[in-house]
């Protein structure tokens, strides 16, 4: 089967994306932060947050895409 047409490879692909483009932003607050920029903590808190959320839907997706293979294997015991 084909990555492109397996739609929890997609969904994990955007959401490894979407983990980038966060850890991306909390990067430049860290950044804006040493550059002497007082830190706005909801700012920070609310990137840290959809970290968290982006992180464990990346979990959920790749459990779904690992149960089928556990069980073949267990099937096949």
């Amino acid at each position: 089967m084909s990555s492109n047409h397996n739609p929890v490879l997609q969904n994990l692909r955007h959401l490894n994306q979407k983990f980038d483009e966060v850890t991306g932003q909390l990067n430049d607050f860290s950044r804006r932060q040493a550059d002497g920029e007082i830190p706005n903590p909801v700012e920070f808190t609310a990137l840290l947050q959809k970290q968290s959320v982006t992180k464990s839907a990346m979990t959920a997706q790749f459990n779904l895409l690992q149960k089928p293979l556990k069980t073949v294997l267990n099937e096949t015991k």
